[in-house]
């Protein structure tokens, strides 16, 4: 069989300088001390910053983000990345940047001298400038700190990301998040239009429902347009262990983590973020591997796996079974209809907690994603093509595509909890080839 290869390219918002090359999977925050993280931290709390810093590298994370930690401990941190050949995001909100609609900025930001300080370290590879602004005089001060970054240092990723707690600063108003995200956009004009959410746990979560009922869905959905209209990368940030600001209290297993990652690669998110803050894949008393470090090391190797395609591909639509947000006024004016599928037949409805996404190379070539959303049960998925088709799946061990199915009208395939496949659809008048990209810059 043919084996053809296709040029993919670096991508950005095209306003911007940055670029991206690839796939990017990062730990934000890097695990720091105790409540008081603005304030000097003891030696213990140094000493499991330094160990988690290289169990996160250990984890196939590409880099770190420092988060809301105290200036001598961010430089214990950047200090260990450089020794682990690691890349970092800096922050410190003592001295410029701030959080939120909180009052943690700071007013006289002095980005010239943290400059001049951290260019010495090849690991800092960019600054978060903001960590979710709300107010209309926050996200103006992050569009100058940006603007200054890229006339500084142009190399560099200037990062901020939306606060996905909108919904409830407006009394949960319907249809708040679309305006704001647009706000978002207009006004600050991102390198890349991020965002995070952290469902199980939150009021909303119902353990029977598992992540039926979340806005998580919605809000990706919303990002994911915003960005796409505006050419801008989408990044997510998903859950990566139980957290103590949550108020109920539940179980929490590593298949919901898989769900909420693929969740992001199904919208086309082009950067995964897990928010650790100290447990999960690390352990929270040693900062070494914690109790779901190989399986996060696992979907780590899935996603680079995957990462190749991911990055020439861009996300068309996605459709979910009836089973998700049923009537839920934030999925309103969003809800893709499965008639709408260019590649499936809908004479039989989704299976139950099954999503798809169809997605588009450069060059016409059609993918299709499928992700079982439960995170409890396997399942059995059967889908019908409009028209006899060529499969392949692209392998999440080694990135290349797998010829599976010829001229096949459906196909059955078995799914693990949380599991997403990835396939290139291709007409079955065709003549069957695999295919790979290359970065050509």
């Amino acid at each position: 069989m043919e084996h053809k290869l296709f040029a993919r390219h670096p991508i950005g918002n095209p306003r911007r300088k940055w670029r991206q090359d690839n796939v990017l999977l990062r730990v934000n925050p890097c695990p720091r001390g105790g409540k008081n993280n603005l304030q000097p931290q003891s030696e213990l709390t140094h000493r499991k910053a330094r160990r988690a810093v290289k169990t996160a590298f250990e984890a196939g994370f590409d880099s770190i983000g420092t988060g809301w930690m105290e200036t001598n401990l961010a430089l214990d941190v950047i200090r260990t990345t450089e020794q682990c050949g690691g890349q970092l995001i800096y922050t410190d909100f003592l001295r410029f940047g701030g959080m939120g609609d909180k009052n943690i900025f700071c007013e006289d930001n002095n980005f010239e001298t943290i400059l001049e300080e951290t260019k010495k370290w090849n690991s800092v590879k960019g600054y978060c400038f903001w960590d979710e602004p709300i107010l209309q005089e926050h996200m103006e001060a992050v569009r100058r700190m940006i603007d200054q970054c890229e006339s500084l240092c142009p190399e560099m990723l200037p990062y901020t990301i939306a606060n996905p707690d909108y919904h409830k600063l407006c009394r949960w108003q319907d249809n708040a998040y679309a305006p704001y995200i647009e706000r978002f956009i207009s006004t600050i004009d991102p390198v890349q239009m991020g965002f995070d959410y952290y469902p199980i746990g939150r009021l909303e979560y119902d353990p029977a429902l598992q992540l039926d009922n979340t806005t998580m869905w919605s809000d990706l959905e919303i990002v994911r347009r915003a960005a796409q209209k505006h050419e801008i990368p989408f990044w997510f940030t998903y859950q990566g262990q139980r957290l103590t600001f949550h108020k109920i209290d539940y179980i929490f297993r590593f298949p919901m983590v898989r769900a909420m990652a693929y969740a992001g690669v199904l919208h086309g998110a082009k950067s995964l973020a897990t928010y650790c803050s100290f447990g999960g894949h690390i352990d929270p008393t040693t900062g070494g591997k914690g109790v779901y470090f190989e399986d996060q090391k696992q979907l780590n190797h899935e996603i680079h796996a995957l990462g190749n395609t991911l990055m020439a591909l861009e996300c068309l639509r996605v459709i979910h079974d009836d089973s998700l947000l049923p009537d839920h006024p934030s999925m309103e004016g969003i809800r893709t209809p499965f008639e709408e599928s260019e590649l499936l037949d809908n004479e039989k409805p989704l299976c139950t907690r099954i999503s798809i996404s169809e997605h588009k190379d450069a060059y016409g070539h059609k993918y299709l994603m499928v992700l079982n959303r439960d995170y409890d049960s396997p399942q059995l998925v059967r889908l019908k093509f409009k028209n006899p088709s060529h499969v392949y799946e692209v392998s999440r061990e080694d990135g290349e595509e797998r010829f599976i199915f010829e001229d096949a009208p459906l196909m059955n395939l078995d799914f693990e909890p949380g599991e997403l496949r990835l396939f290139r659809i291709q007409s079955a008048e065709e003549t069957p080839y695999t295919l790979e990209y290359y970065l050509d810059k």
